[in-house]
């Protein structure tokens, strides 16, 4: 039911906090990124967005939307890399902030271990 594409235009556009931006990064016009906008509420059946200020804030029914978005991508990715069959060795070493070790890495190496076993 749902356009892994549309998702992922979504999905971008809340965490660049700008569909204009999402646009940018994704290489299309912001109408196109309207239109994708356009059609996924309308594969949804019901509102995701409303107005806030000058942007678009999401509904209760966006917020479910998203983390499905997010888990449906990174299977997505995932089933993109195993496929691409990438033989990797060696070492991994990360450096970052303790917030963000605690907040990020768990999910990180998850989905590394899962495409890299």
């Amino acid at each position: 039911m749902f356009n892994l594409d549309v998702l992922r235009t979504f999905s971008t556009g809340i965490a660049l906090g700008s569909y204009a931006r999402a646009a940018d990064r994704l290489g299309r016009s912001t109408s196109a990124v309207s239109a994708q906008l356009k059609k996924l509420e309308s594969q949804a059946g019901t509102v995701l967005f409303r107005k806030q200020g000058r942007g678009l804030a999401l509904t209760d029914a966006g917020e479910t939307l998203l983390a499905y978005a997010h888990r449906m991508l990174e299977l997505d990715d995932e089933a993109s890399a195993a496929m691409r069959g990438a033989d990797l060795q060696g070492w991994v070493r990360l450096g970052l902030q303790e917030d963000f070790s605690e907040t990020l890495l768990p999910a990180v190496l998850g989905r590394f271990a899962r495409a890299h076993p």
